[in-house]
This record gives structure tokens, C-alpha cells and sequence, in this order.
């Protein structure tokens, strides 16, 4: 087998090398520019000079060279070696391809049919009772930040229904734009409130349309929305990847990063640990080259902190708490909304019970319960009835309190059984 310090010779690129070390130790750009102006005694790092480094755009003199070799626990020798590769590579007037970028579908998408019912479905006479006043979608996606999806969905449906009703089955470059992405947030808001025979029909309209309109975007994105509602992790998979192939000439970085962080948490939940970090780390290259005048609207909430947290997630999935506790906790300081915050925060308390520290599990679990409770989301309590499951089996002793605030926060959990219950949990 061949050494890191082989493989760099043999033609791996310094910029790729540092993301994989980086991730490899579970520290962010930020933390790694940070740890780097500590050891050196010189604060000229930051974390846009990581990215640049790390997308080649620039190659680390060698006085950077040999601090990052002592941050990054790595002979000098090995980075050396890549770096005389970079800057080959930038000498011939060419790119090095970016790590994790390359993820193909290996099996033909099982992409959920499409057809004339589902149009009808959305465009019956009778909408269901809202709010009197017609909703912005953007309004729509924010107040997602802060209500579940079982409140939110009546309001969301009767919008889709009033836009599939308007365009008449004819709906244009404008109307298609606007039911596509009002579909897309039906779907995720019917799967947040554990109606997910309501999610696929939404997902299998927004399809239908953004499919006919050409816009890829879209599709990618919806494709890795079905991803996260489909129980089965291998299936699950191909439907990200197949997000990823319909993305990957979109101009936006966020897009085609998100959908990325979508293929990594489904291979983390097939157990495909080496397909997740590949997907980790080109999804963190992207968004680092992100230009936020590109993105498309529905990406505001796809900040810093949300993507450390998206990859934690992954992590945690793995069990590798060595990674996902330092991303979880960098990124809950940052993360706003109660969804957000139980869903995530479940997910440390989780690393930290694979890391052996039952204690710290069950201070997070208890904030985990409360926010969960707070959101109304099925998301949320799927989450922190999983993690509940996890501290019962364990020790009593270092779970007690938290087990006197369970006794009865579990009973103001969204509720839920059956299949919507399983997809959500895949969801989450």
C-alpha cells in the first residue's frame, strides 16, 4: 500500500492533500487558520487564506509549509512533495481537480414516477383553509425556521394549490419556477410533519416540472430532498448521487456543494465511510468558493455553521466522534431556529456517548428534548426519542437528571408511527 508521502509524489496536489488532513482531524478552516497563528506567534492566517490554499489559488510559502506540517501532524517532506506538485500544476496552466467532486452514480437512480394525477392532485378545486391572505414563498421558507412542518404544511399546500390552480396546467418559465419551488418546500414541510405519502407526491410534481422547464438546479435539489426522505440508505444514495450528476453544471457552488453534503449523509448511513468524506470535503471546497450572488433564494439558511454542522452530522452518523464533536459544537454556536438546534444538538449528544462521556450526552440530550418540543417538528422528536432509546440502555447514574426532565417532555413530542416515522428518522 502506498504511503501519503508516495501518493503526493505520485501527483497529489497540495490543496487537496490539506482538506483531507484537515477534515481527517474534525477542525474547520477557521480552527485550522486559528491553530496556525498560535503555533507560528503570527496572526496573518485567516480563514479565507485556508480556502485559497486549499482551492489553489494560492501554494503556502515555505515558512506556512512548515507550520502546517507541525498543525497537521504530517512530515514536512509530504507537503513539500504536494507543493511541488501545485505548483507544477499552476506553471502549465491548468487545475488540479478538487477533491470529492467526482462522485458518480453507480446504479441507475430509482427516480420516484411522475404523472398527470399528482398535477391534478395539487390542482383541485378546494384548497384546504389558510390564512385569508396569499403567502410569499419566501415568507413560507422562513417561518419553516421557526414552525413545524405539521402547522406549517396546511398553509404550504393551499399556496401550491393556489399556483398549480393559477397556471392552469400551462405554467411557463415563471410559473414552472414557482411551482417547482413551492413543491419542493410541500415536500419538505409534509415529511417534517410525518406525512410522507404527501412529501413524494409534492417531490414528484416539483420533479415533473423543473424536469420539463430544464431546470437542473431544482432537480438536484429535490433529488437529494427524496434522498433524505427514503428509508433505505443504498437507494437513498443513488438518488444523491443522481443530484449531484443533475447539478454539476450549475453556476452556483452552493447548490452543487449542498448536494454533496446530501450524498455524504446517505453514504454515512450506508455505512460508506470513505464516499462521506469524500463528499465532505468537496462539499466544503465548494461552498468555500461560493459567491452568494449566485445562489438561489431557498440556499439562505446554507451558512458556515450550517454546512460544519451537515457534515458533524455525518460524522456522528459514522460514529466517529472524534470528527463530529468539534464540527457540532463549532457550528450549534452559530445555528439559530429550534429544528436546527434539536436536530443537531442530538446528534453531539450522540458523538459524545460514542466517545464515552454518558455525562455530556445526557446535558445536551435535555436541550435536545426541550428544542425538540419547542419545534413541533417529527424531525426533531425522532431524533430525541433515537437518542433517548440510546441513554436508557445505558448507565443510570450519569443520566438521571436528564431522565427526570424525559419523563415528561417526551409526552409533548410531535407523534408519530409507522413509515413516515422511518423516513423522517432517515431524514434527520
Amino acid at each position: 500500500m502506498a504511503t501519503s508521502s508516495q501518493r503526493s509524489a505520485a501527483g497529489e496536489s497540495l490543496g487537496a492533500r490539506l482538506a483531507q488532513l484537515r477534515v481527517a482531524r474534525g477542525r474547520t478552516q477557521l480552527r485550522l487558520a486559528e491553530l496556525l497563528c498560535a503555533a507560528s506567534g503570527s496572526a496573518t492566517v485567516t480563514r479565507h487564506e485556508v480556502s485559497r490554499w486549499e482551492r489553489e489559488q494560492r501554494v503556502p510559502s515555505a515558512y506556512w509549509l512548515r507550520w502546517l506540517a507541525v498543525v497537521l501532524e504530517v512530515p514536512l517532506a509530504e507537503l513539500e512533495l504536494a507543493a511541488a506538485f501545485a505548483r507544477g500544476v499552476r506553471a502549465a496552466g491548468r487545475r488540479a481537480a478538487p477533491a470529492g467532486l467526482s462522485v458518480e452514480a453507480s446504479v441507475e437512480p430509482p427516480v420516484p414516477s411522475v404523472g398527470a394525477d399528482d398535477w391534478r392532485y395539487w390542482s383541485r378545486s378546494a384548497p384546504p383553509p389558510g390564512s385569508g391572505r396569499p403567502w410569499t414563498t419566501a415568507e413560507l421558507r422562513r417561518l419553516d425556521d421557526l414552525v413545524g412542518g405539521a402547522d406549517l404544511s396546511p398553509l404550504v399546500d393551499e399556496a401550491l394549490h393556489a399556483v398549480v390552480a393559477g397556471v392552469r396546467g400551462d405554467p411557463g418559465p415563471a410559473g414552472s419556477s414557482a411551482v417547482s419551488e413551492l413543491a419542493q418546500l410541500a415536500g419538505w414541510v409534509n415529511a417534517d410533519g410525518g406525512n410522507a405519502p404527501a412529501a413524494r407526491v409534492a417531490y414528484r410534481l416539483g420533479l415533473r416540472v423543473a424536469r420539463a422547464s430544464g431546470d437542473a438546479a431544482v432537480v438536484g435539489h429535490l433529488l437529494g430532498d427524496v434522498a433524505q426522505l427514503t428509508a433505505e440508505p443504498v437507494r437513498a444514495l443513488a438518488l444523491a448521487r443522481a443530484g449531484v450528476e443533475e447539478v454539476a453544471h450549475c453556476g452556483s457552488a452552493a447548490v452543487r456543494a449542498l448536494a454533496l453534503q446530501r450524498v455524504a449523509h446517505a453514504a454515512a448511513r450506508a455505512g460508506d465511510a470513505d464516499t462521506c468524506e469524500g463528499a465532505v470535503i468537496g462539499a466544503e471546497r465548494l461552498f468555500a468558493r461560493r459567491r452568494p450572488g449566485d445562489d438561489p433564494a431557498r440556499l439562505y439558511w446554507l451558512t458556515d455553521d450550517a454546512v460544519a454542522a451537515l457534515s458533524g452530522r455525518c460524522f456522528a452518523v459514522l460514529r466517529r466522534p472524534g470528527l463530529a464533536v468539534p464540527l457540532l459544537s463549532d457550528a450549534l454556536a452559530g445555528i439559530r431556529g429550534p429544528r436546527a438546534v434539536a436536530v443537531y444538538t442530538s446528534w453531539l449528544a450522540e458523538a459524545y456517548l460514542d466517545a464515552g462521556v454518558p455525562e455530556r450526552a445526557a446535558e445536551l440530550a435535555e436541550e435536545a428534548l426541550v428544542a425538540a418540543v419547542r419545534s413541533g417538528s417529527v424531525r426533531a422528536a425522532t431524533r430525541a426519542r433515537a437518542l433517548h432509546a440510546r441513554l436508557v440502555a445505558g448507565p443510570r447514574a450519569p443520566v438521571e437528571g436528564y431522565l427526570r426532565v424525559a419523563a415528561d417532555g417526551l409526552s409533548y413530542l410531535a407523534d408519530v408511527t409507522g413509515p413516515a416515522a422511518a423516513a423522517a428518522a432517515g431524514s434527520g
